[in-house]
């Protein structure tokens, strides 16, 4: 009977080798692989978010969702500040609180999240609870917990007299609602947006891309619904960024070229301005270009 010949050391090292350079082959294309899963699942949320606003929408007179500050301050609201007044209560609310309307009408609060976000988490103790089986009393939640259950911005409301509703127009077609997250992240004063041109170079333009995608593309909900993936943050009606606003004192091109992170400069309900989440902090290395 022959007996089974051994491998090599030599032999070993081979296939070790193999199977090592077919490990580096394949890891990178699985990556590739989830990072596009995640898009696409990305982009899914925000035509998710869409109908919910336009159920929203419907029962509103026609209103986007819309936050309620007679101070003109919501800018710095703290997420969860108002989280278990009345909902009929009128006090100042953040952005999350904004999309937490969403959320009071049955939308599920995983669809806030994008899978690419690193630093978010799902916020599961979003429902109203009944404090006593035979008495009609709940307790309410206005608003997500922490800052981390959103991966996206909005356009930040622009307050129309009296009753403080954003005026989003929905006339203005081109207008982009929502988007993956701000590089801003809603408080970050590091960050110093720049003017993009068509000279900007791909270094350049990197920056100022949300960092849901790791800076390599963002998803974005547009006034007419249609949902798209793009790699340049200048697609505002003007052709401006939609992550900072460009004020009233600029004429010509210069509506497209001008940033500004103050909530001042957003004068004009064409001028798409995203925000938000408020309090979000830089994520870890693993959202990094």
């Amino acid at each position: 009977m022959r007996q089974a010949r051994a491998f090599t050391l030599v032999e070993l090292l081979v296939v070790v080798g193999i199977i090592g350079l077919l490990a580096a082959i394949l890891v990178p294309t699985l990556q590739q692989a989830q990072e596009l899963t995640n898009r696409t699942v990305c982009m899914s949320n925000l035509r998710s978010i869409n109908s919910a606003a336009m159920l929203y929408k419907s029962a509103n007179d026609g209103i986007w969702p819309w936050l309620y500050n007679k101070n003109n301050a919501w800018d710095t609201t703290e997420v969860g500040e108002n989280r278990n007044l009345d909902p009929n209560t009128t006090v100042a609310r953040s952005v999350t609180a904004l999309m937490f309307m969403l959320v009071r009408q049955d939308q599920p609060p995983g669809m806030f999240r994008c899978p690419s976000d690193k630093g978010s988490v799902v916020d599961d103790n979003t429902k109203a609870k009944e404090k006593d089986s035979f008495i009609e009393e709940r307790e309410y939640y206005l608003d997500f917990s922490k800052p981390e259950n959103i991966s996206y911005s909005y356009q930040a409301p622009r307050f129309v007299t009296p009753n403080y509703a954003n005026g989003i127009d929905s006339s203005e077609t081109e207008m982009v609602v929502m988007a993956d997250m701000s590089p801003r992240y809603g408080g970050d004063t590091v960050w110093t947006p720049k003017a993009i041109t068509d000279s900007t170079t791909a270094t350049e333009l990197q920056k100022e891309l949300s960092n849901n995608h790791k800076q390599k593309q963002i998803n974005i909900l547009r006034v007419a619904g249609n949902v798209a993936a793009v790699k340049r943050p200048d697609v505002g009606v003007y052709q401006d960024q939609i992550y900072t606003a460009f004020g009233s004192t600029l004429t010509g091109d210069s509506p497209r070229k001008a940033v500004s992170k103050e909530l001042s400069q957003h004068l004009k309900s064409s001028d798409t301005f995203l925000i938000g989440p408020v309090g979000r902090t830089e994520p870890t290395d693993a959202n990094a270009p």
